[in-house]
């Protein structure tokens, strides 16, 4: 069901990626920052073709304090601005909000991106990987974040 929109709210999913991408501690994650999150897309073997901050109260993320909408490929040669796959990160103050973003994803409102997205959630972060290549992008990710933290789930 790789086409379904997955969630994990566990640290021990493999998606607890954001820990480490944006983390320095459990306890109290730094601020999301582009140059973070460019850092470890490269590390993952993606390229960063577009960065853009996003409003929180525009695209209706409530709750989030830092979002970031990252366009990735392997060769931003080959990058399609107008079908493109995006990671966007969004963090937010606790994980009450984060949760409830979640929790507002599973709503009906939302139904229509199951079929074109993953989510992750994991600290105060909140990862929505989409686009035609987010299943490339999705294992090169997890492989970093495997090599990062070997024994991980």
């Amino acid at each position: 069901m790789h086409s379904m929109l997955r969630l994990a709210l566990s640290t021990a999913v493999v998606g607890s990626v954001a820990t480490h991408v944006f983390a320095q501690s459990e306890a109290t994650p730094p601020e999301l920052t582009a140059e973070r999150a460019k850092a470890f897309l490269t590390a993952a073997g993606l390229q960063t073709c577009e960065i853009t901050g996003i409003d929180p109260m525009v695209s209706q993320v409530h709750g989030a304090t830092r979002s970031l909408s990252i366009g990735v490929a392997k060769d931003c040669t080959r990058y399609d601005p107008t079908n493109p796959t995006v990671v966007n990160v969004h963090q937010f103050a606790d994980q009450q909000r984060r949760d409830a973003m979640v929790a507002s994803l599973q709503g009906l409102r939302f139904r229509a991106l199951r079929p074109y997205g993953n989510v992750w959630a994991v600290e105060s972060f909140v990862i929505v990987l989409l686009g035609p290549h987010r299943d490339e992008a999705e294992a090169l990710i997890k492989a970093e974040y495997q090599r990062r933290n070997p024994g991980a789930g």
